[in-house]
């Protein structure tokens, strides 16, 4: 009977939470900010949304106004605020609901126009405890909502880690891009790492093939070589390729860059090419650590070496037509009064999105990449004209 009048005095409490959340959550006064236009077509920014905290609180602004995404979620959807951040993880998780549940791990999802699939695997066990090796598998196809699931078992050590960093499927081909390295005793030895991709059968519901593809570390008399893998900029849409940086340091004192190329891997027909372009070899070599960002969106790679103070520039190059696109440089000077900082970037459709710091508001600029011009230029502001306090902008989203 005990743990019956534990529920009977449970229950109430819980009712009681709930309501006085919601009653609470209606009744603070929050401000509403917008993308205030400083230059620039406004149509610019007609599909942009920054993303952020006011008070630790999630908040989206746009050009028109700001919303606070736990006003309209229930309360169990406020307990978890993965997909605020993720729009596409948020609208699988609407549409399909009872397959998407659990599944929060962008790296272990792969979605197109006609199924979804995830690979589940075990990253909670504790650091004295062997990691399992089973891998569950799970396919839905979108138009039916019929999926299947099974699990497979990779060949490791006992003392090895695995972390799945991406899924890929075509036709009934499923392949796992694997992580996999050295523990000992209850420290990790992440400088082991192999990168390994296993092919699954879906037919046959078993591991049909394991290729190595790079290791982290090598090393000779003379030189150390790094191998990192760079992630696509949108691990949820199919890639063609795996994107890697390669660096070989000398060993002595100095520790001089000897070597630093870019290779890619072709997921499909296994084939590893090296990125053959004297510009971005120059960049590569030469650019100052931590300037040069690389991203990677679909066949595209974009390298944005950012000078605060000067300029900056843009070079665009395809993986699949193995040729540069682009060079553009971009006057910052033309826009910048104050020292400012560029925290984040995003790019699409022949656009560069930046969003930066330094003046007494958070601010927008986007970049045509044609031409290197500045097309709008905006901040964060209230509409009630208030100073900002209590906000953090964390992210930029364009749909």
């Amino acid at each position: 009977m005990k743990r019956y009048w534990t529920l009977v005095v449970l229950i109430p409490f819980v009712v009681l939470t709930i309501s006085i959340y919601y009653a609470t959550a209606s009744e603070v006064d929050k401000p509403d900010y917008y993308l205030k236009t400083l230059g620039g077509r406004e149509e610019e920014v007609s599909h942009l949304m920054v993303r952020g905290q006011y008070m630790s609180e999630p908040i989206a602004i746009r050009p028109a106004g700001s919303e606070y995404p736990n006003d309209k979620d229930s309360f169990w959807e406020r307990l978890d605020s993965t997909y605020f951040y993720q729009d596409e993880l948020q609208e699988l998780f609407q549409e399909y609901r009872s397959f998407m549940r659990g599944k929060k791990n962008l790296n272990a999802l792969y979605v197109d126009e006609k199924l979804i699939a995830y690979a589940q695997y075990d990253f909670r066990f504790k650091t004295d405890e062997v990691q399992s090796d089973m891998i569950d598998i799970s396919v839905m196809e979108k138009a039916k909502k019929s999926s299947l699931s099974f699990q497979v078992k990779l060949p490791k050590e006992k003392n090895e880690y695995i972390s799945v960093l991406d899924v890929y499927v075509k036709d009934q081909s499923m392949k796992l891009l694997v992580n996999q390295y050295q523990k000992s005793g209850k420290y990790s030895q992440p400088e082991d790492a192999k990168y390994v991709i296993y092919t699954v059968d879906l037919d046959k519901k078993s591991i049909e093939g394991k290729q190595l593809i790079a290791t982290g570390v090598s090393q000779d008399h003379t030189s150390q070589t790094t191998t990192a893998l760079i992630s696509s900029n949108d691990m949820m849409k199919p890639n063609h390729y795996l994107l890697f940086d390669r660096t070989s340091y000398a060993l002595d004192a100095k520790k001089d860059i000897l070597n630093r190329e870019l290779l890619y891997y072709d997921i499909w027909n296994g084939q590893m090419t090296t990125v053959q372009s004297e510009l971005v070899r120059d960049l590569l070599m030469n650019g100052k650590p931590g300037q040069l960002r690389i991203d990677y969106i679909g066949d595209d790679l974009y390298f944005t070496p950012m000078n605060i103070y000067d300029q900056s520039r843009v070079v665009h190059y395809n993986l699949a037509e193995q040729k540069l696109q682009s060079d553009v440089k971009i006057n910052l000077k033309d826009w910048m009064q104050d020292e400012l900082h560029v925290q984040m970037k995003q790019f699409a459709d022949n656009r560069l999105y930046m969003n930066y710091y330094g003046r007494r508001s958070p601010g927008v600029a986007v970049v045509d990449l044609d031409t290197g011009k500045i097309v709008y230029q905006g901040e964060v502001a209230r509409k009630d004209g208030l100073e900002l306090s209590n906000l953090m902008i964390n992210s930029l989203s364009v749909k």
